[in-house]
């Protein structure tokens, strides 16, 4: 990659845009900070490739997913909770904010209450409040790229002016985002584990930058790979949030580890005082009473959330041997997903070869990666075939 151990500052959004006027809508005052906001595209549904190449057996390892999906007590959950669904949520919500506090009060350190935890309809969701809440002037976000294309894109809908900087051997580079820091500043987004690189910061550099950082911008962790991490270094950010810190807000995600993707469910953890104040951005009834009691349950099942712990950290290492036999380069990981680098062949074509074969990964063009493609972490069935089709494509 051209761009290791780089640390330039883009104050526009490094994402091509292309600003969208409507004809058919020319008599209409329109936001005019909406027309240049980039559609985000997610990896490519199963049908749609099984529509697209007439195929029966096809598998997805391009949307960091949980292979092993949920725990089976939150589908029955969520099942069981089905039966209300003509009522509006009830209190599931604090139930599931008082669990997830039980939960990390048990691990110590600083008490927290359900008053320090905050539910969205996913970490997107979040995101989207952050952006409303905070960069209603037109402040500026600061981020390291590549990162999680979503903190550009709210930022922009909301009128703010997104700062990129580039990252350092594939890391986010702190130092480089506490050097452009200015007095528009609002909002700085960290991704830790990172996607699309699966890297993490350490607790010195995060405490480093941290020292650096005014009170008044907010430093947003999004963990949502947390659950993964096996680094003994690796910063906890949450105890910024036990000692008080109005500025630090933590995010987390459901998604992941607990595969409850498909029910968009996540949570901000942070001072009571934020978690009231962001709650005016917040959209009513945002999340239902069986997604909410489908997360309660998949927090019950330590289990299977071992289970998904021991999967990746068993199939990233035999991925990572079969990746060195092809010659393929890729960059360490502490997630459910492999970036993989300076690939030999054209990435739109090794795409297209492995859809071909029924094999989904993700392309990483969209994220400013033209030479790169990223994996998930599959059962051992499915990264088997996937080793495999790479050596008939190779």
């Amino acid at each position: 990659m051209t761009l290791q151990g780089c640390s330039v500052i883009l104050r526009s959004n490094p994402m091509v845009i292309v600003e969208k006027k409507s004809t058919m809508l020319k008599d209409i005052r329109l936001n005019s900070h909406l027309l240049t906001v980039p559609a985000y595209i997610g990896g490519k549904p199963i049908e749609q490739v099984q529509e697209d190449y007439g195929l029966t057996d096809v598998i997805k390892l391009g949307s960091n997913e949980n292979s092993l999906g949920p725990s089976p007590l939150a589908v029955a959950a969520f099942q069981d909770a089905l039966q209300n669904a003509h009522r509006y949520p009830g209190i599931a919500d604090k139930h599931l904010r008082q669990k997830l506090a039980t939960c990390f009060n048990a691990a110590g350190g600083a008490p927290l209450s359900d008053a320090n935890f905050m539910t969205a309809n996913g970490l997107s969701d979040f995101l989207r409040q952050l952006a409303h809440a905070f960069l209603f002037d037109g402040g500026e976000s600061i981020y390291c790229n590549p990162t999680f294309p979503l903190y550009p894109i709210f930022t922009k809908m909301f009128g703010g002016t997104p700062v990129a900087v580039l990252h350092r051997d594939f890391r986010y580079n702190l130092a480089a985002m506490g050097d452009a820091i200015t007095e528009r500043t609002r909002v700085m987004f960290i991704c830790n584990p990172n996607n699309p690189t699966g890297t993490t910061v350490t607790r010195a550099e995060v405490e480093t930058l941290m020292a650096r950082v005014p009170p008044s911008i907010v430093v947003v962790f999004d963990e949502s790979y947390y659950d993964f991490v096996d680094d003994p270094a690796y910063s906890n950010a949450l105890d910024y949030v036990r000692a008080g810190q109005d500025n630090v807000i933590v995010l987390r995600s459901f998604s992941k580890v607990y595969g409850l993707a498909n029910l968009r469910i996540g949570y901000a953890i942070a001072t009571a005082p934020m978690i009231e104040y962001l709650q005016h951005a917040q959209i009513v009834f945002n999340t239902g009473d069986p997604v909410l009691r489908a997360a309660m349950a998949a927090l019950d099942d330590t289990a299977h959330v071992q289970r998904v712990r021991r999967l990746v950290q068993t199939e990233r290492e035999y991925l990572y041997r079969g990746f060195e036999e092809l010659g393929l380069t890729c960059v360490p990981s502490q997630a459910n997903f492999i970036l993989l680098t300076q690939l030999p062949r054209d990435v739109k074509t090794l795409d297209r070869e492995l859809l071909t074969r029924g094999i989904i990964v993700r392309p990483m063009g969209g994220f400013g990666m033209p030479d790169a493609i990223r994996v998930t972490i599959g059962t051992h069935p499915e990264n088997e075939r996937l080793l495999n089709a790479l050596k008939e494509i190779l």
